[in-house]
This record gives C-alpha cells, structure tokens and sequence, in this order.
C-alpha cells in the first residue's frame, strides 16, 4: 500500500467510490416519477422533462400547464392522451401493461398543438 493510502480508512474510500459512482451513473428515475412542465422556446411551446425510466411498475406522469391555453399531452407508446388546463397539475398513472416494452424512447407530445416540440422519456438498458 501507498504512503497516501495507508491513513486512508476503508469507510472513507467507500464514500469516495459511491460518490463517484452517483457522478458517473446515468440519471434513471423510479419507476413512476416523471415530470413534465410547460415551456416556452424561440416562440414554440414545448414539454419540458422527461429522463430515463425503468419498467418495474407503473409510471406516472407529473404534469404542470404553465401556459395560459389548454395544451395536450399524449404518448402513443404508453396510450397516454390527456388535456391539461391552464394553470393545472395532474399525475397521470400508466399501468406497465398500457407501455410498449419494445420501444427504447417514448415520444411526448402535444396532440393538440402538432408543430409544439415533442420530449422524451427514455428506457433504462435499452
């Protein structure tokens, strides 16, 4: 063992590794914590949000309307199709059974709106 090392104690370089690790490691959200917000961009509106699920369980949706007109957020992949009011904040639970596990990406978009930017939620290990 090193000079450096030898005052170095086996918890601390536990702490130091998982740190790390916590660094280096892609960002998976449990299975249903997904938030969604309203935005504004170069004057296109979009969903703001998204990350990287796992399929262990239902997921849901956290969506907040900060617009001032109703916009839509649907995901075909999920068979996600809702109206969120201005101003509103609504959790939308998706049974795993309602998610296609084939796909690797879910498109989130306006159906409502078809020129708003679309988003994204990712699927871990694919």
């Amino acid at each position: 063992m090193t000079e450096a090392l030898k005052g170095i104690r086996r918890a601390d370089l536990f702490a130091v590794g998982l740190f790390v690790l916590l660094c280096i490691a892609p960002q998976v959200q449990a299975a249903g914590d997904v938030l969604f917000t309203t935005s504004e961009m170069e004057g296109s509106k979009i969903w703001e949000g998204g990350g990287t699920i796992d399929l262990k369980g239902p997921v849901t949706l956290k969506v907040r309307n900060t617009m001032p007109s109703e916009l839509g957020i649907a995901i075909d992949t999920m068979k996600v199709k809702e109206v969120i009011k201005p101003g509103e904040e609504k959790a939308i639970t998706v049974p795993l059974e309602n998610i296609d596990k084939t796909v690797s990406e879910h498109k989130v978009y306006c159906q409502l709106h078809p020129k708003h930017i679309p988003a994204k939620i990712k699927v871990a290990g694919k």
